[in-house]
């Protein structure tokens, strides 16, 4: 993404397909990731992970339609890792503690 426009919010997704699931462990992360695609804020950085880059309700509301498809596709697991861009301070510094001025 240029740096002029950056994504307010992004979503690093790990889909761990099941073993026990009615369906294949490939057919388990497609589910996933056709979920992402559709989203149109998909960026694929791996073969079981996916990146959601966009405005922040956008990202969250794609996020839940992805582990949703997932999880329907017998998938157990999805790790998610969620970074704000430039506003996240307004969330506190590191370690959970808030500016006193």
């Amino acid at each position: 993404m240029p740096a002029h426009k950056r994504a307010d919010l992004s979503a690093e997704l790990k889909i761990v397909p099941s073993p026990h699931a009615e369906k294949s462990p490939r057919a388990q992360v497609e589910a996933g990731m056709e979920a992402a695609s559709a989203t149109g804020l998909a960026h694929e950085s791996g073969p079981e992970t996916t990146v959601l880059a966009g405005e922040r309700k956008e990202v969250l509301e794609a996020l839940m339609k992805v582990i949703e498809a997932a999880l329907y596709a017998g998938v157990h697991t999805v790790e998610v890792k969620v970074e704000a861009e430039e506003d996240a301070g307004k969330f506190g510094r590191a370690g959970g503690r808030r500016s006193s001025s």
